[in-house]
């Protein structure tokens, strides 16, 4: 029985390792959140004017309890048996997400959905509780990281994202929740453009890359601004053309592309967690090989 709750922390700090582990359960960021989630809905049925303190009142942020603007997720808003079915959407495709970029940069993830919607509720002068709002979030980015992905009755992810944010929106718009919707709206755009960065939804052209953007604006600073003048009366030496049987760029190895081929069927026929940690480590290590070799 001692051995069941005995906390270690792993020697090795690869992403896949979780932050540590309780017993045999291993603890990364989606599954500290839920945690955390679960266990204030036990402290609001003992003592709920606790969980007041880390609820996100515009007020009190600009007082200085500036650490509403993180705690406010995991606090349940009362509506417990909706609260745990928002809890297992959040965990069953955050871990996705967290397997594919490791714990740290999930973490990242949410930590910037959760300030960023935060400080755009605080200025709006809304209040946030529950983790409704990164958890749409969240199932959204796994959508369009998977937007083929076969639902009930075969229906594809990217349908039924569309259902739920229209339903989200139409629901704000009717209760005329005008600054809620701009939250929303908001928690979205920032899971999408940090998700992208991280290599998620990759072929979603549609979605800005910050990181793409960042090192084309880094080599165009580094790039001289003006050609050094040359000597009048001097000539350039002329350029000497080397020759070779040099042969163009070759196309992706064929073994990545029949490997992500194979990958994608079975995720097709079987869905994201038919494939092991290892599988996905495989298909994104060669679909970026692939995108990089094509230029």
């Amino acid at each position: 029985m001692a051995g069941r709750f005995r906390f270690s922390i792993p020697q090795r700090r690869q992403q896949d390792d979780p932050w540590f582990r309780i017993g045999a359960l291993d603890v990364t960021t989606t599954v500290l959140v839920a945690l955390l989630s679960v266990l204030t809905i036990f402290v609001y049925a003992v003592e709920r004017s606790v969980l007041t303190h880390f609820v996100m009142f515009p007020d009190k942020v600009w007082s200085g309890q500036v650490w509403r603007l993180v705690t406010w997720p995991v606090v349940t808003d009362g509506e417990v048996l909706w609260g745990i079915i928002t809890i297992a959407i959040f965990w069953w495709f955050g871990r996705d997400l967290e397997a594919q970029v490791g714990r740290v940069r999930f973490a990242v993830l949410l930590a910037s959905i959760t300030i960023g919607s935060g400080l755009v509720a605080a200025g709006l002068d809304v209040g946030l509780v529950g983790l409704r709002y990164v958890e749409l979030a969240i199932f959204v980015l796994f959508i369009a990281e998977h937007p083929r992905i076969p639902f009930f009755f075969g229906i594809p992810g990217w349908i039924i994202a569309a259902v739920f944010v229209g339903a989200e929106v139409l629901q704000r718009l009717g209760n005329r929740q005008f600054e809620e919707l701009w939250v929303t709206l908001v928690s979205l755009a920032i899971a999408l453009l940090v998700g992208r960065s991280y290599g998620l939804a990759a072929d979603q052209a549609w979605i800005p890359n910050l990181s793409r953007s960042a090192g084309v604006k880094r080599a165009r600073a580094k790039r001289p601004s003006r050609q050094p003048r040359r000597k009048k009366g001097k000539s350039a030496p002329a350029q000497k053309v080397v020759s070779g049987p040099w042969a163009p760029p070759s196309p992706p190895a064929a073994s990545d592309q029949v490997d992500v081929d194979r990958l994608l069927d079975k995720i097709s026929s079987q869905g994201i967690d038919a494939l092991t940690a290892e599988e996905k480590r495989r298909l994104k290590e060669a679909s970026e090989r692939i995108r990089r070799d094509r230029g």
